[in-house]
C-alpha cells in the first residue's frame, strides 16, 4: 500500500492540496457513497460546465506554480490530471483548449483512457487494469479520442490511431513524450495510474473520488 511505501521510505511523501471551486458542488464532491455518487442527478452536477470551466481554469492559473515552471528558463515539470470517466476527459480537453485558444503558449495536453464497458471507474475511486481492447469504446468516446490523437498527430508529426496496434503505438509514444516532458499535462482514465515511472511528473490534478485506503 501507498501508506506503507511512504511509511518505509520507499516514495517520497504527497504534498495534498483539497480545493473546492464553487460552494455550490461542495457537498456532491465530499460525498463518499457511491449509490449517491452514481445518481444521475449527481454525476451531471460534476460534469456541470461552470464547475469544469473553473477547475479548468485554476489548473491553468496554478499550473506553473505546482510544476516549478515560474522563472523564464526553468526545467520545472510535467503534470497528471486524473478523472472519473470518459465524459469528463472529454468536457476537460475541450475546455482546455477553449481557454487557451488565444494563449501564445498554451499547454500541450494530451488523453488517454481504457476501453471499458461502462467506460467509468467506481464511484470511490478504484483504479482499472489498462486495456487496449477497442471493442468496448462507444461511438462517442470513440470519436473524441479519434480527435485527441489527431491533435497529438498534429502536434508530433505521428500517425496514430484508436485501431489496436495504433492505440499500443499511441500509448508507447505518448509515454515516452510524457517523460521527455514534451507533454505537459496529461488527462487519464484509468491508465498511467500506477507502473508508470516519470521523474519529470511532479503533480496529479484530481477530479474523483479516491478509495480511503490506497
Amino acid at each position: 500500500m501507498i501508506t506503507d511505501a511512504i511509511r518505509d521510505e520507499k516514495v517520497l511523501k504527497f504534498k495534498v492540496d483539497y480545493n473546492d471551486v464553487r460552494p455550490h458542488f461542495k457537498a456532491i464532491e465530499s460525498e463518499q457513497d457511491e449509490k449517491k455518487l452514481s445518481a444521475a442527478e449527481n454525476r451531471q452536477a460534476l460534469l456541470h460546465p461552470i464547475r469544469i470551466k473553473e477547475i479548468s481554469q485554476y489548473i491553468l492559473n496554478n499550473f506553473r506554480q505546482k510544476t516549478h515552471r515560474l522563472h523564464a528558463g526553468a526545467k520545472g515539470f510535467n503534470a497528471m490530471f486524473a478523472v472519473s470517466s470518459v465524459d469528463a476527459a472529454k468536457l476537460y480537453y475541450e475546455s482546455f483548449k477553449d481557454l487557451q485558444k488565444d494563449s501564445d503558449k498554451p499547454l500541450k495536453i494530451a488523453t488517454i483512457f481504457s476501453f471499458v464497458a461502462n467506460e467509468e471507474q467506481d464511484a470511490v475511486g478504484d483504479i482499472l487494469d489498462e486495456s487496449f481492447d477497442v471493442s468496448a469504446m462507444n461511438s462517442s468516446a470513440k470519436e473524441f479520442l479519434s480527435a485527441a490523437i489527431a491533435d497529438y498527430n498534429a502536434l508530433f508529426k505521428t500517425n496514430f490511431s484508436v485501431e489496436s496496434n495504433g492505440f499500443q503505438n499511441y500509448y508507447r509514444d505518448l509515454a515516452k513524450q510524457v517523460k521527455a516532458k514534451e507533454i505537459d499535462l496529461l488527462i487519464v482514465v484509468g491508465m498511467f495510474l500506477t507502473g508508470f515511472d516519470a521523474p519529470t511528473l511532479n503533480t496529479l490534478f484530481v477530479d474523483k473520488t479516491c478509495a480511503t485506503t490506497v
